[in-house]
C-alpha cells in the first residue's frame, strides 16, 4: 500500500495524455489537457503575482523617484537577488531533487535540516551585507547605497525566510499554500509602499523596509498553517548539509560563474552613470513581464523533472523536456515579436516619456527570453538525472561569452552593448547545455531505470 506522499506524488505526476500517433509520438493535445498542466498553470500564476509585485515596486519607484534613485534601488535588488539564488541552489535546490526520495520521519528530519541550514545562511547574508556597507561608507562603490545596505541587514533574512517557505511549497507540489502566502506579500507590500507615496515619504531605503516586513509576515503565516511535519534531529544536520553540498556546490559554481548578470549594471554604472542603469533596469524590468512564465513553469518543471525520471527513466525525462521546450518556443516567440513591434511604447506607457530609449533594449532583451527557457529546460533535465556538475562547462561559456562581449560593448554603446552582451553569451551557454544534456542522456552516462 503506497504512502501518502508516493499517493501525492503519483496524482501529481501521473501522465494523463492522449494515446501515442501512429509514429509513436505524443498527441499535441497532450500538451493542453494533461492533469499536470492545470498545476503548471497554478505555479505560473503564483510566479505572476512575485513578478507582478516586483514590476509594480519598481514602477511605483520609476514615476515617483528620479532615474538616479532607480538605478540605486536596481543596483541594491542586484544583491539581494543574488543572495536569494545563492540560498535556493544550496538549499532548496538539493531540497526539491531529494525531498521525493524519502518520506515519513525521514523527511520531516530532512526539512528540519533545511531550516536550520537556511538560518545559518542567512547570518552569513547579514556578514557578507554588513562588509559591502563599510565598503560604501568609504567610498567603493555608489554613496547612496550606504542607507539601504543599512536597511538591508534586517530585511534580507526575512526576504531570505519568505523564498524558503515558497521553495518548500513548491518542493512539495503544495502551490495553493505558495500562492495565498505570495498574494498575502503583494498586498502588504503595494499597500505599504502606496501609503509612503500618498505622504510623500517613499525612499528607496524604505522600500526594502517594506519588504523585510511583507516577507516577515508571509513566512510567519506559512511557519503557523504547515502541516507537513518539520523535526529538528541535530544528529543530522551535518549530514544532510553534506548530502546536499555534493549536489548544490555545482549549482552554487553556476551561480558564481552566472556572476555576471549581478556585475553588468554595477559595470555600466561605473562606465556611465547611475541614470543609465536606472534606463536598463526600465526595459529589462518590462522584459521581466516574461518571468511569472518562465520562473513559474520551471518551479513546477523543477520536481516534475525529477520525479518522471525517478518513474521512467529517460523516456519519462525526455517526454517532460519536449512538452516543455514546445510550450517555452511557440509563448515566448511571440512575445518576443510583440517587443520589437511594441517597445518604445511599451517603455513609454508605463515608465514615461524619460525612459522611452529604452524601447530598443527591450526588443534585444527579449532575445534572452527565449534562450533563458530553452537553457533552463535543460538545466533541469541535467538536475533530475543528478548531474549538476554537467551544467559547469555551460555557465563557464556564458561568462565568458557575456562579459567579453559587454566590455567590448558597454564603453561605446551603453545600455544596449549590455543588452546584446546578455543575448551573446545565453545564446552560448544554452547550446552548450542542451549538447552536454543530450550526450549524457543518449551515451548511457545516466542510469534509464530507478525504482520509484
Amino acid at each position: 500500500m503506497q504512502s501518502d506522499l508516493s499517493a501525492k506524488i503519483d496524482n501529481y505526476v501521473a501522465y494523463e495524455a492522449s494515446p501515442p500517433l501512429a509514429d509513436g509520438t505524443e498527441s499535441i493535445w497532450s500538451l493542453f489537457f494533461s492533469r499536470s498542466l492545470h498545476s503548471g498553470i497554478a505555479s505560473i500564476f503564483d510566479q505572476a503575482v512575485v513578478s507582478a509585485t516586483n514590476f509594480a515596486t519598481m514602477l511605483i519607484i520609476a514615476r515617483l523617484c528620479t532615474k538616479d534613485e532607480l538605478g540605486v534601488y536596481y543596483l541594491a535588488w542586484t544583491l539581494v537577488l543574488f543572495i536569494v539564488a545563492v540560498q535556493g541552489n544550496l538549499i532548496s535546490v538539493p531540497y526539491t531533487i531529494y525531498c521525493s526520495r524519502r518520506e515519513g520521519q525521514s523527511l520531516a528530519a530532512y526539512a528540519g535540516s533545511t531550516l536550520v541550514h537556511q538560518l545559518l545562511t542567512s547570518a552569513l547574508a547579514i556578514f557578507f551585507i554588513l562588509i559591502l556597507t563599510i565598503m560604501f561608507l568609504f567610498g567603493l562603490g555608489p554613496p547612496a547605497l550606504q542607507s539601504v545596505g543599512w536597511v538591508l541587514l534586517g530585511a534580507v533574512p526575512f526576504i531570505l525566510l519568505r523564498e524558503y517557505a515558497r521553495r518548500f511549497l513548491f518542493a512539495h507540489l503544495n502551490l495553493s499554500s505558495a500562492i495565498v502566502m505570495d498574494v498575502s506579500v503583494s498586498c502588504i507590500q503595494l499597500s505599504g509602499l502606496l501609503i509612503l507615496a500618498y505622504f510623500n515619504l517613499l525612499t528607496v531605503p524604505k522600500v526594502y523596509v517594506i519588504m523585510g516586513v511583507a516577507s516577515a509576515f508571509s513566512f510567519i503565516i506559512w511557519y503557523l498553517t504547515n502541516r507537513r511535519p518539520i523535526y529538528f534531529i541535530p544528529d543530522r544536520f551535518i549530514a544532510d548539509w553534506r548530502e546536499n553540498w555534493q549536489f548544490g556546490k555545482w549549482a552554487l559554481a553556476s551561480q558564481l560563474t552566472g556572476l555576471s548578470f549581478y556585475i553588468l549594471p554595477w559595470l555600466l554604472a561605473m562606465v556611465h552613470s547611475e541614470a543609465d542603469t536606472g534606463v536598463f533596469a526600465a526595459g529589462n524590468t518590462l522584459v521581466g513581464l516574461a518571468n511569472p512564465f518562465i520562473i513559474g513553469l520551471c518551479n513546477f518543471l523543477t520536481p516534475k523533472a525529477a520525479q518522471a525520471y525517478v518513474r521512467d527513466g529517460n523516456a519519462g525525462l525526455s517526454r517532460v523536456l519536449r512538452k516543455t521546450t514546445i510550450v517555452f518556443t511557440v509563448s515566448l516567440g511571440s512575445f518576443c515579436l510583440m517587443a520589437f513591434i511594441a517597445g518604445n511604447f511599451l517603455a513609454w506607457f508605463a515608465f514615461g516619456a524619460k525612459y522611452q530609449a529604452a524601447g530598443p533594449i527591450i526588443g534585444v532583451l527579449s532575445i534572452a527570453t527565449i534562450l533563458d527557457g530553452l537553457g533552463l529546460t535543460a538545466n533541469n533535465g541535467l538536475w533530475a538525472i543528478d548531474r549538476p556538475a554537467a551544467n559547469f562547462p555551460a555557465d563557464i561559456a556564458q561568462l565568458i561569452f557575456t562579459l567579453g562581449a559587454a566590455l567590448w560593448l558597454v564603453f561605446p554603446f551603453g545600455a544596449m552593448g549590455i543588452a546584446v552582451a546578455i543575448v551573446v553569451g545565453r545564446a552560448a551557454g544554452t547550446s552548450v547545455r542542451w549538447i552536454v544534456l543530450r550526450g549524457l542522456m543518449y551515451s548511457g552516462a545516466c542510469q534509464t531505470d530507478i525504482a520509484p
